[in-house]
């Protein structure tokens, strides 16, 4: 990206995989049947966004990073702003993640009491439980998405332009349990002798970060007293990391599924652009449309690493996707709604997510803002998602917002955002 130095990049880049590190060590744990688990689109968790059904691309100046075309959407008293977000949602509907934790314990256990000649009766009810709980989360989805962001934004009636970092995410897996396991521990009871690194049952890792950096523009090309029409775009410097690993049940540790291990991760870098329409229209420009097209340019990344004859195959492909939107504002209630025209980005052997959202906003005290919200996926991978939203920005100067969102199969999350006008 020729906007931003080598240095900053790598800044970012390291910033981002220490801010991902705590969100894998507690969620990326487990495996991966590419048979059974979904990987999809996951989002930078703007908080203004989330809190109001994941809709943005009709907000105003604040979200440029979800529509550039709405940097000319700002007042006269603004000049600077600055925001910073963080976000983060993870799922494990059967507990996969404290039993695959648990049985490790125990397998570890079992082999020292096994070479060591513990009672014969204990030693197979250790059994007995490690196989029930293998077999209780066998082939259950566990997943966690993140997300981070800073944006600079300097609105103006010349050219209005920020500088932005993003990072979003998605990682998750399930245990595979091969009943064989059962007889070999059987066995290893009578022979008086285990070795861990026979089992079968693994626990795989599948996952992708994609970190981008860069300048966004926006500039309005029609205002009269009917409607004005904006255009914006995004010029970034694009990396994606790939993951993927696989265990053996009786090595698992949350370390191994860390995106700072080369060991296991494949990366591609390269330049990308979106573009952004805006249009208001109304006496008092209370109606909104919006188009945005992200990732003109398609990639697809394979991974490449530590990969064994009976492993799959992993190709990931980020091809262009288009949203459009639709709004309704005044001075006090805000409502939205966005849809998906093609699918997310996803790896080619899964079936990628389409998104509808629905959102509202209400302005209490001209300070306070309450959000709330509905995301579905229009191809069934995603579960529906239920956001609140909450917001103050006292003097329109310092602004905090917050949300959290729950939906199908135990999916929580939430997001911090931060804003500042000058």
């Amino acid at each position: 990206m020729t906007f931003i130095s080598n240095n900053y990049l790598r800044s970012y880049e390291a910033h981002h995989a220490a801010i991902t590190k705590p969100f894998l060590s507690k969620f990326i744990l487990l495996t991966l049947s590419l048979l059974y688990y979904q990987v999809s689109y996951a989002d930078s968790f703007t908080a203004k966004r989330a809190g109001q059904g994941f809709t943005a691309i009709t907000q105003d100046f604040t979200s440029s990073l979800s529509n550039p075309a709405l940097l000319t959407k700002y007042t006269l008293e603004d000049d600077v702003y600055f925001s910073f977000n963080l976000g983060g949602m993870g799922s494990d509907q059967y507990n996969v993640i404290d039993i695959a934790e648990q049985i490790s314990n125990d397998l570890s256990s079992l082999a020292n009491d096994i070479n060591n000649t513990s009672t014969t009766n204990h030693l197979h009810d250790s059994v007995d439980t490690i196989i029930h709980n293998l077999a209780a989360i066998d082939n259950k989805v566990v997943n966690v998405r993140n997300g981070l962001n800073f944006q600079l934004i300097i609105p103006n009636k010349y050219l209005s332009f920020g500088l932005f970092t993003n990072q979003f995410g998605r990682i998750g897996g399930v245990v595979n349990y091969n009943d064989n396991d059962a007889l070999l521990l059987e066995e290893a009871i009578n022979q008086g002798y285990l070795d861990l690194t026979q089992l079968k049952s693994t626990a795989n890792g599948l996952g992708y970060s994609l970190a981008e950096a860069g300048v966004m523009l926006g500039y309005q090309i029609t205002n009269n007293n009917h409607y004005e029409i904006s255009i914006g775009s995004k010029l970034k410097y694009q990396r994606i990391d790939l993951l993927y690993r696989k265990l053996n049940i009786s090595n698992f540790n949350e370390d191994e599924f860390d995106l700072n291990n080369d060991e296991y991760l494949t990366n591609d870098s390269h330049l990308n652009v979106d573009l952004g329409l805006y249009v208001a229209w109304g006496d008092e420009r209370q109606w909104h449309a919006a188009l945005v097209s992200d990732n003109l340019i398609s990639r697809q990344v394979e991974y490449s690493k530590q990969i064994q004859p009976t492993d799959p195959n992993i190709n990931f492909s980020l091809k262009p996707t288009t949203s459009v939107g639709f709004s309704y504002q005044n001075s006090w209630l805000t409502l939205a709604t966005e849809i998906d025209l093609a699918d997310r980005e996803h790896f080619i052997s899964l079936t990628p997510s389409k998104y509808v959202a629905l959102g509202a906003e209400f302005t209490l005290f001209e300070s306070v803002q309450l959000r709330m919200g509905l995301r579905s996926d229009l191809n069934d991978v995603d579960g529906d998602l239920y956001t609140l939203g909450f917001g103050i920005s006292p003097w329109d100067v310092l602004a905090i917002d917050i949300a959290g969102f729950a939906g199908n199969n135990d999916t929580y999350g939430a997001a911090l955002q931060l804003g500042l006008k000058i």
